[in-house]
């Protein structure tokens, strides 16, 4: 048994081998060290202006997709897609809790309250495309105008994640038979 730990949010997996992404925020593999090369300071940051307001806009952003996915979680016709955005939702709950690190702010109240979806799985699955799509790309242009190493490194990692995201949507089309 080996520990690793990712350096996107901080947490440990236990396992034989490191995993191909993190099981609590979808980093892909290259952001797992062993826990010993984990700096404890590592979401210390000295954020520029520009850097905060990206970092608390995701922080939203993350927040309403987490809820978003709650909602559709809560549909009970389909329990193989219910499971899926279940899980989606708590992965974008870490990731809105990796940049309140970052911001040094609390996380929301209601992160995993369920919010508004439809009753229609494909038109959610085609909502939660287009949240993916935005969500990539601003981490993306994000990353590109970061001054710290962290944000730049931060925000790459979940744009990525964003990107498998979309990827995992493509599939849930199929199960739904849209």
């Amino acid at each position: 048994m080996k520990m690793y730990r990712c350096r996107i949010c901080g947490e440990t997996y236990l396992g034989s081998e490191c995993p191909s992404h993190c099981p609590f925020c979808g980093a892909h593999a290259e952001y797992f060290v062993d826990t010993t090369g984990y700096p404890e300071d590592i979401n210390v940051v000295d954020l520029t202006e520009v850097e905060r307001n990206d970092v608390m806009q995701a922080i939203e952003l993350e927040r309403g997709n987490a809820r978003f996915y709650m909602a559709m979680a809560q549909h009970r016709d389909n329990m193989k897609l219910a499971s899926a955005y279940k899980r989606l939702a708590k992965i974008e709950a870490e990731h809105a809790s990796v940049f309140c690190k970052l911001a040094g702010t609390a996380k929301p109240a209601d992160l995993l309250d369920p919010a508004d979806a439809s009753d229609d799985w494909c038109a959610n699955i085609d909502d939660s495309i287009g949240r993916e799509q935005r969500a990539s790309r601003f981490y993306a242009e994000v990353s590109q105008r970061a001054t710290s190493a962290r944000i730049k490194e931060v925000f790459e990692a979940v744009s990525a994640i964003e990107a498998d995201h979309i990827e995992l949507d493509g599939v849930a089309k199929g199960v739904a038979g849209c």
